[in-house]
Formats: structure tokens, sequence, C-alpha cells
């Protein structure tokens, strides 16, 4: 099934969804992400912890493990297909960054090895997204056009993630690779700002964004399967990225 999102991230093509990575200079031993054994009891516990601990370690970028810094991402491009109701209108999305998503709150984080996923949850407290827009279309029957800055504002998002993976031998030792994702969001409120709408008619941009803020949720659940997409692209390739370079025995001892 085609995926209705087109994320590129950065600049190494990863793949046929066409993400590519931006990569920054800067690094932090590896020694720093927490290590787990699946023998201990407390295993679970310990998961959780190295997981909130990794992801607050993400603010940096960690080349020896293959990781970039998440605070902020840089998507150069980022493609939202229209929704089915209110939002008649692709949303084109270029040059931007996100921030926020290393803040990440997690209550759950669980290795599922009979069943072969990860599973997760948590609250993101805020991700603002700062991109170059471009739309023509309609929202909520009403016209919107126009190109310029843009910044979206999703604030105390719940999260639930599942992470089907495979596993592979190489060199003796066993690799985790992921290949989908299933990811659920649901904010507590969505905020929009569009500049230079209608060619800079302040009056008419203005309407737009205050109709746009007045019925968010309306406006986001139409093309929120869009957003879980990338969101949920960004999560499957970082975790690609980390198990190429850590196995599972350096990862879970």
């Amino acid at each position: 099934m085609q995926r209705d999102v087109v994320l590129l991230l950065f600049v190494v093509v990863i793949g046929a969804d066409g993400i590519k990575l931006h990569c920054h200079a800067a690094s932090v031993p590896a020694s720093n992400f927490q290590k787990c054994n699946r023998k201990d009891p407390d295993f679970k516990e310990c998961v959780l912890k190295a997981a909130q601990d990794g992801f607050l370690q993400l603010s940096k970028p960690h080349r020896e493990v293959n990781l970039h810094t998440l605070d902020p991402l840089e998507v150069l491009e980022l493609k939202i297909k229209a929704g089915t109701q209110t939002v008649a209108v692709d949303q084109n999305f270029k040059n931007c960054k996100l921030y926020g998503i290393d803040r990440t709150q997690l209550s759950r984080f669980e290795f599922d090895f009979e069943g072969r996923k990860i599973q997760a949850a948590g609250l993101i407290p805020e991700i603002r997204k700062l991109c170059e827009y471009e739309f023509d279309g309609t929202v909520l029957l009403l016209p919107i056009k126009g190109e310029g800055p843009s910044t979206i504002v999703l604030t105390n998002i719940n999260a639930t993630l599942v992470l089907p993976y495979q596993t592979e031998k190489k060199k003796n030792k066993t690799y985790f690779k992921f290949n989908s994702t299933q990811l659920a969001i649901e904010p507590e409120l969505v905020s929009y700002n569009f500049e230079n709408l209608f060619d800079g008619d302040k009056a008419l941009g203005d309407n737009i964004n205050k109709v746009l803020n007045e019925n968010w949720k309306e406006v986001f659940d139409d093309v929120k399967n869009g957003y879980e997409t990338a969101l949920g692209l960004i999560i499957e390739q970082l975790f690609n990225r980390f198990f190429s370079k850590v196995s599972v025995e350096e990862a879970l001892d």
C-alpha cells in the first residue's frame, strides 16, 4: 500500500520513500547509552530508563552509532496528501526544522521478543514545525493559496508506537531491522500560522489562520494519518540507523 506522505530527511537517500539524512559534525561516546541485560529481573524497567535517557541524549548527534541530532530535526521536504473531507489541498513543505521530539516523556518501552516488536507509549509536550510551505486548494470549503514561512505547533501529544522487527546475522552478531511502524498520535491542541497567504493579503491571510485555529481538530484529524506516517518514518529510520551499528548483543548484553 502506498504511503500518503513523502518525507525527505537530510542528504543521503535511503529506501524507496526518499528519506534523506543531513549529517552534523560532533559526537559523544557510545558508552553513554545505557545497556540492559535480558536476564535481569528488572529488565523492563532498565529498558524504559535507557530509552528515556537515549531520547534526552539525542539533543546532540552521535556519529559513532549513526544517529543525528533531534534538536532540531531537519527535514528537506515533507509532502502530506490532501485529506478526505475538510482538507482538499496537498500540503507541500520544505526546509523544515522540527523541535521537541527529543523531549519525549516515555511511559512504556518494551521488547516483545516472541512477537518480534517494540512497543512504546509516551507524551511529547510540544512539536514545533517550522517550514516553507506551498498550498493551492481548499480547507473547510474555503480557498487557501500561498507560499512562505509557516509554523505548526502540536501540544501535549499522546503517542503509541509499535515497531515490528526482523533479525539478521552479520559477522556472528545479531542486528535488528525495522521495516514498518504503527504510530498513533493524539495532540491536545494544534495551532497554525501561515504567512504570505493570498500573495500577502493580510486580511485574507489572518482570516484563514483564524478559521484554521478555531477548527484545528477537524482540520488536523483529516490529515492526521499523514503526520503519523511522517513521524513513524522518522522513528523507523532512527532505529534502523542505531541498530545497523549496534548489535543486539551489544545493546542488550
